[in-house]
């Protein structure tokens, strides 16, 4: 305490005039750690945003969608199935290929398709056809993981949307196959109810 009251003494400076130059140093320095501190988490952040963009763009060629047609029937039922247009929408824009990020719209059918797997409408809700929305539903998980990756390879990325469209043509195909089946039952019930009337008449007319 001698010594530093000598020092003062020597200098003619007050102990509280450095204590508060002390303090403002400081506070000086913690600002600047600070502004360091967020400038280059900022940019990090941007390198690394810059990076995943280039991960996730991926080059895939044009594919032919081949979407069975429906019957007049198929298409009415499907009209009041929520997300059905969308999920399809997004489909065919993927396989229009190009060069950019797929993932938005494989997210997007992802969150569809876990939608329409548990909103089937009554009129389509069948085993065959619950069967095939799941198949779709885990197609389409597979193709959203493959572009998710790290480097995601092209061929492997295009074979999984190879088949998404496969599981999806076969979901339409049975929607199809579920009306034809109600025709034709309606028919046959026409046919049998011709003859038993043909029949009725033939005893009534003894």
């Amino acid at each position: 305490m001698r010594l530093c009251s000598k020092v003062f003494e020597k200098y003619n400076v007050e102990p509280l005039y450095l204590y508060k130059l002390f303090i403002h140093k400081m506070q000086k320095l913690v600002i600047l750690t600070v502004f360091l501190f967020f400038f280059y988490s900022c940019k990090d952040k941007e390198q690394v945003e810059k990076i995943i963009d280039e991960q996730e763009n991926v080059e895939l060629p044009s594919t032919s969608l081949q979407i069975p047609v429906l019957s007049p029937e198929a298409r009415n039922a499907i009209a009041s199935w929520q997300r059905f247009q969308e999920f399809e929408n997004d489909l065919k824009r993927i396989n229009q290929g190009g060069i950019r990020r797929f993932s938005r719209e494989t997210e997007r059918m992802a969150a569809a398709a876990d939608s329409l797997q548990i909103t089937i409408p009554e009129v389509l809700n069948s085993n065959a056809i619950s069967s095939r929305m799941r198949v779709v539903n885990t197609r389409v998980k597979l193709l959203h993981e493959a572009l998710h990756q790290n480097g995601s390879d092209s061929l492997r990325v295009w074979n999984n949307l190879r088949e998404t469209n496969m599981a999806y043509a076969n979901l339409l195909l049975q929607i199809n196959e579920k009306f034809e089946k109600q025709r034709i039952d309606a028919m046959a019930k026409t046919d049998e109810n011709i003859e038993t009337n043909k029949k009725k008449q033939e005893y009534d007319s003894l």
